[in-house]
């Protein structure tokens, strides 16, 4: 079931904090970030993998041509194979966003 974000950062927000954890001025991060985001556009778009260690892997893969009906007048339509861009979650990123996990008790030495 997917959870409703309690709310949502946008680009301004996130200059704005990282301005305030580096010291950077917001002019600065902004450059930066939207330097990022485009050098990350740049490699998917020519088929490379992003890797950032801990957080996740964006890449591309391919989506199949699909034969679908159409639910306003009942036609069959095909959409065409395309190219689509994905994002694969880091271990870290996964521990932090989970939270604290209760540890399991082990009983006899063996884990249930």
């Amino acid at each position: 079931m997917t959870e409703i974000p309690k709310s949502t950062i946008f680009t301004t927000t996130l200059v704005r904090r990282v301005a305030q954890q580096t010291g950077l001025s917001q002019p600065v991060v902004r450059q930066v970030l939207g330097a990022s985001l485009t050098t990350v556009q740049a490699a998917l778009a020519a088929g490379e993998r992003v890797t950032l260690p801990g957080f996740g892997t964006f890449y591309t893969g391919e989506r199949q041509e699909a034969r679908v009906r159409s639910v306003r007048d009942g036609r069959q339509m095909t959409i065409p194979a395309r190219r689509v861009a994905a994002f694969r979650v880091g271990e870290v990123l996964k521990r932090v966003v989970a939270g604290p996990q209760p540890r399991r008790r082990r009983l006899f030495g063996l884990s249930r």
